[in-house]
């Protein structure tokens, strides 16, 4: 048994036909797959609804994000519908609590932010005038280290990874359905 990757991001909007072209331009996606107005009672019992599952009714889109091979899962609750509808939009990078962010690897990053600054309903993690992609200032090998040993204990190893956390830059964003989002241009190693 093993995790083999990811196989989603699933976020809940308020109307599906909205948010599907609001996150296929904002990410460059591609709507893949929809189901409309899907009533399943073994879907309503995995997504905990144990009482009147045979009311639950939901639209689901899955749009895929660019070249990236990374899905989004759009759900809007057609019943339940409580308009539970808070959506946090005032989220700080270090605020505790759901999701800190989504990053996706990209190209160009000058130009996506650019393009992102151009897009509406979206603010970045900052309002100060001069935040943009910042390259992370230069670290040296005991800043971290391995938990393996053996990298620990390689120079070569850890020199490569100063060398790549050199080179990154990266911005937040949030969306208007209060997700925030990291794009980051240069990281080779992990995620």
């Amino acid at each position: 048994m093993a995790i083999m990757k990811l196989g989603h991001i699933n976020i809940v909007v308020d109307d599906i036909e909205e948010a599907s072209k609001y996150y296929c331009n904002l990410l460059k996606g591609k709507a893949v797959q929809r189901f409309n107005n899907f009533k399943n009672e073994g879907f309503s019992k995995s997504a905990g609804f144990m009482e009147d599952y045979d009311k639950v009714d939901v639209s689901i889109e899955f749009i895929e994000i660019d070249q990236s091979g990374i899905f989004i899962e759009l759900m809007q609750y057609h019943y339940p519908n409580e308009n539970i509808n808070h959506i946090n939009r005032d989220k700080k990078t270090h605020q505790i609590g759901g999701i800190g962010h989504i990053c996706l690897k990209v190209e160009g990053i000058m130009d996506e932010f650019k393009r992102i600054k151009n897009t509406e309903e979206v603010r970045f993690i900052s309002t100060h005038e001069d935040y943009q992609p910042f390259q992370i200032s230069p670290i040296k090998a005991d800043d971290f280290y391995f938990v393996d040993q053996e990298l620990e204990m390689n120079s070569e190893v850890k020199q490569e990874v100063v060398d790549v956390v050199g080179g990154i830059r990266y911005f937040y964003f949030i969306d208007k359905y209060g997700i925030q989002w990291e794009f980051e241009e240069g990281h080779t190693d992990i995620g």
